[in-house]
């Protein structure tokens, strides 16, 4: 059964490609609008592990947006909920979940990753998440609000860090925000997440802008 849950995405790019994602782990900091899409996108993808990273409660306001969760949910760990509808999809996935601040944690308290899908929102934990990582590593970084995103890939010495790319900025914690734009912009991260795993990222040192209003995409070159 197992296998016949990623047969058609082998179809698409192969056992060996395959093998690299099951063999794969993304730490997944925030588990609220993207990063509960990026983690179901990447459990139907077959990645083999995830680490889950959040320290928040499910709300009826998380659910227009945050696509594990429905009105059951309300009250209970976020990471707790995300795990057991994970396993409902692969229940051979590996999936460690971390109840704790990003603020909170430091390399030594984390298992083996390949790689980070930031789904914060808020630029103070993003800068102290980027701190996690070792040169191995690559982050591909998600944001939202109202009906537009942005998406980058990080790499030490490769690319510029979040800090220098936004110096100084500060999005408020609650912000307008509709589902369609939280659902579009974690797909797109998770394709780069893919990207970056088949040794072919897209983003490094651009900043790909999505706008759902005009359905305009385009990509901004970061200069070194």
């Amino acid at each position: 059964m197992i296998n016949q849950i990623f047969q058609r995405n082998i179809q698409f790019w192969g056992e060996k490609k395959q093998k690299i994602l099951a063999d794969s782990s993304i730490l997944i900091a925030g588990v609220g609008g993207l990063g509960c899409t990026v983690a179901e996108i990447l459990t139907r993808t077959g990645v083999g592990k995830l680490i889950l990273i959040d320290n928040g409660i499910i709300t009826a306001s998380n659910l227009n947006r945050q696509i594990l969760f429905d009105i059951s949910d309300i009250g209970k760990r976020k990471v707790d909920v995300a795990k057991k509808k994970l396993h409902t999809i692969n229940p051979k996935l590996k999936v460690l979940t971390i109840q704790k601040d990003i603020t909170d944690l430091n390399q030594a308290h984390l298992p083996h990753f390949t790689g980070i899908a930031d789904c914060l929102d808020n630029f103070t934990a993003r800068f102290e998440l980027e701190k996690l990582m070792q040169p191995e590593h690559f982050l591909v970084h998600g944001g939202v609000q109202n009906d537009f995103g942005q998406i980058t890939t990080i790499k030490t010495g490769v690319t510029q860090t979040l800090k220098e790319i936004y110096p100084g900025t500060h999005i408020p914690v609650s912000v307008p925000i509709i589902p369609q734009t939280v659902t579009a912009v974690g797909s797109l991260m998770t394709q780069e997440i893919i990207n970056n795993l088949f040794g072919i990222p897209q983003l490094l040192n651009k900043i790909l802008i999505l706008e759902l209003a005009d359905f305009s995409m385009f990509k901004v070159e970061i200069i070194r």
